[in-house]
């Protein structure tokens, strides 16, 4: 869990693959930018993402090699991530900035 440990930017990385997808969805059908998506968001949706960091955290503590599954190798989720955290962080500060959602 150290800052540059495989931890953080592995489970951040999912957790920005997961939310960049279903903020854009939310947005297009309800036109509520992320951050009024994140204010009005239930407990159960912040338990679900609490859950699936744990599911993340339980193969790393327990030394588990991350190993490639067909195309998806380690190296691409770790790129894939990095680029949805960057995306992640440019839509909340565009949105925030204009003050209309972006989608």
């Amino acid at each position: 869990m150290k800052f540059n440990g495989p931890a953080p930017e592995l489970i951040n990385g999912r957790l920005a693959m997961i939310g960049i997808l279903a903020a854009a969805k939310h947005e297009a059908e309800t036109g509520a930018t992320v951050l009024q998506q994140a204010l009005q968001a239930s407990p159960w949706l912040y338990a679900a993402l609490g859950l699936w960091v744990y599911a993340s955290m339980v193969p790393i503590l327990k030394g588990v090699r991350h190993e490639a599954f067909g195309f998806f190798t380690p190296r691409a989720e770790i790129t894939n991530g990095r680029a949805a955290m960057l995306g992640f962080a440019v839509l909340v500060a565009l949105e925030y900035k204009a003050g209309v959602p972006f989608f």
